[in-house]
């Protein structure tokens, strides 16, 4: 259970509940998408330590999610795991 005012809940976060979030990894992200330095939750740096990395299913791809933090807020987020193909690196 969490709390309203759990600190990883900090940032304005709403506007990802239900959507969908494709997996990809860190040099993916380094590669095509510079600006997302951390994870908006932890604030873990992009790195390749880790086997996924998750990005919303967006217009903007405006943040991107930590495989810990994931799997903590996945039901509370009603996120839809996709299956990475929907990524479009060209915008």
């Amino acid at each position: 259970m969490f709390e309203k005012d759990d600190w990883r809940l900090l940032n304005n976060v709403e506007y990802l509940k239900g959507q969908g979030i494709n997996p990809t990894n860190g040099a993916e992200i380094t590669k095509y998408l510079p600006h997302l330095k951390h994870c908006i939750f932890c604030y873990e740096e992009v790195n390749n330590n880790r086997i996924y990395w998750f990005v919303p299913d967006e217009e903007d791809v405006s943040c991107c999610i930590c495989e810990k933090f994931f799997a903590d807020f996945c039901e509370m987020f009603c996120w839809r795991l996709l299956d990475g193909w929907d990524i479009t690196w060209d915008k």
